[in-house]
């Protein structure tokens, strides 16, 4: 564990929650995470922005719906949105970033919501506190989500990495088969002969494969 996540681990076991992970991305960047907060008007806004502590936190502040839209989802680490905004109530929002987006959403909803709309909330995957909301439900859903966030985030990097290294291997295959289809060459020095171009020629390993393999087409 770094220092950073050893630090985190430690405020948050005062809250009693389970140990947080961060992606490589937010420990490169800064040991804050960053939030976005929309609520409907600058007071709510402000309000949840103290609750959570603006030191602990990079927040972003909107009161409405374009002006959430307008920003990248990527770019934070958990999205609190205190229903409704202010030019719109925020629940077809919701579904919307919950077709799009990956970043885990909570819903602030006043106690008396209708339960056709808590039920969409639930299906779009949404983390709802009723209001009031103490200090202490908001740090922790906060700590929480953003841990959620930063596991899944590092999955979905690992898988990508892996296709991306399946990717390569079967280009490499294909090349390899070229080369040892039309010049009658090994398995192991057709291999040879791709990373020594590929040196000599300072392309990538990808680069050498494709031509290799377009070479071999144009001989069919």
């Amino acid at each position: 564990m770094t220092t950073a996540e050893s630090n985190i681990f430690n405020s948050v076991r005062q809250l009693r929650t389970p140990e947080l992970s961060i992606t490589e991305r937010q420990v490169k960047r800064s040991v804050k995470k960053k939030i976005l907060i929309a609520a409907g008007n600058e007071k709510a806004c402000r309000t949840y922005s103290e609750m959570l502590g603006e030191n602990e936190y990079e927040i972003t502040a909107v009161t409405e719906a374009a002006a959430l839209r307008a920003l990248d989802p990527d770019d934070f680490s958990v999205f609190f949105i205190s229903l409704p905004l202010a030019d719109e109530s925020g629940i077809k929002l919701l579904d919307e970033l919950a077709g799009k987006a990956e970043v885990p959403i909570c819903a602030v909803v006043r106690p008396d919501i209708p339960e056709k709309a808590l039920e969409r909330l639930v299906n779009d995957n949404a983390y709802i506190l009723k209001r009031p909301v103490s200090r202490s439900n908001l740090v922790l859903a906060a700590e929480l989500l953003s841990s959620f966030y930063g596991k899944s985030a590092g999955m979905r990097a690992r898988i990508t990495e892996l296709e991306r290294k399946n990717d390569e291997i079967k280009l490499m295959s294909r090349a390899k088969l070229v080369l040892i289809e039309t010049r009658g060459m090994s398995e192991n020095d057709a291999h040879r002969y791709i990373l020594r171009t590929a040196m000599n020629s300072q392309s990538s390993i990808d680069e050498v494969c494709r031509d290799i393999i377009a070479e071999g087409s144009d001989d069919v």
